[in-house]
C-alpha cells in the first residue's frame, strides 16, 4: 500500500508515493538523486517543525539548477529563539507562508522518483518522515549521507577518518565553494556538489552504485573499527 492509512492524498503526495525509486544496483552516476536541506524550528522531530526547505535534483552526476525548489513553511508553533539565531528565520517571516500540507508540494515533486541526498541525513530523514506521515505517505529510500561519503573519501585520501563536521567544513576540505550558511537552498546546492565530488572520487577507486553510497556508513564504521595498519583479529 502506498499510503499509511485510508485518506485522501494530495496530488503531489500521490505522485511521490507512486514514483519508482532508483534501483539499488544502478551505477550512482546513472541514477536520479535529490539533495535536500531543511531549516527547522528546533532539533526534536517530536515537537519541532520544518520552517524552510531547499531541494536540487542531480541527474547523471550533474546539478540541475533549473529544477531547484525552495519555500517557507508556517509552523504550528513559533520557532525557538535558538533556532532563529542559527537560520535567521523569524516568526514574522513565516506569518504569510503556507502550512506544511500546502508548502511541501514542490519538495515532494522534486523528490519523487529520486534517491535522497542530505548532510547528517538522520535529521532530514526524521523530519521528512514525520512530515510525510502527516500526509499519509512514507518517506522513500534510498538515502545517501554526505557527512558519511565525504569522510569516507577523506579517509581514503588521508589515511584517517575525520570527525563528523559541518557541511561547509567538508566542502572546503574537498576544495568546493562554501555558500551562505543555514540558507536551505544554498545548503542544498553545497550538499549536491559535495555529494557529486565525493561520489566521483570514490567511484574512481571502485565503481559505486546507489546501494553502495546509501550503505557507505558501513564502510566508514569499518574504517573506524579497523584503521589502516591495525591488525584485525577474530572476535
Amino acid at each position: 500500500m502506498r499510503a499509511l492509512r485510508a485518506r485522501p492524498l494530495t496530488q503531489a503526495a500521490a505522485a511521490y508515493a507512486d514514483a519508482q525509486a532508483p534501483g539499488a544496483r544502478l551505477r550512482w552516476s546513472a541514477a536520479s538523486w535529490c539533495a535536500v536541506d531543511l531549516e527547522l524550528s528546533g532539533l526534536d522531530p517530536r515537537h519541532d517543525e520544518i520552517v524552510s526547505f531547499g531541494a536540487i535534483p542531480v541527474e547523471r552526476g550533474r546539478v540541475q539548477l533549473g529544477q531547484a525548489v525552495s519555500g517557507l513553511v508556517r509552523p504550528q508553533r513559533p520557532p525557538s529563539a535558538a533556532s532563529v539565531r542559527v537560520h535567521g528565520i523569524r516568526e514574522a517571516d513565516l506569518a504569510a507562508a503556507p502550512p506544511l500540507a500546502e508548502a511541501i508540494g514542490p519538495l515532494l515533486e522534486a523528490m519523487a522518483g529520486r534517491a535522497l541526498i542530505a548532510h547528517v541525513a538522520r535529521i532530514e530523514v526524521a523530519f521528512l518522515g514525520r512530515a510525510l506521515r502527516s500526509l499519509g505517505v512514507r518517506l522513500r529510500g534510498p538515502v545517501a549521507d554526505t557527512s558519511v561519503i565525504a569522510r569516507l573519501w577523506l579517509c581514503e585520501r588521508d589515511g584517517s577518518v575525520p570527525p563528523e563536521t559541518s557541511l561547509h567544513s567538508l566542502a572546503q576540505a574537498l576544495g568546493l565553494p562554501a555558500r551562505g550558511h543555514h540558507d536551505a537552498l544554498a545548503d542544498a546546492l553545497t550538499t549536491a556538489q559535495l555529494f557529486i565530488a565525493a561520489a566521483s572520487h570514490l567511484d574512481a577507486a571502485a565503481g559505486e552504485t546507489v546501494r553502495s553510497l546509501a550503505h557507505a556508513h558501513r564502510r566508514l564504521q569499518a574504517r573506524l573499527d579497523y584503521p589502516p595498519g591495525h591488525a584485525q583479529t577474530r572476535r
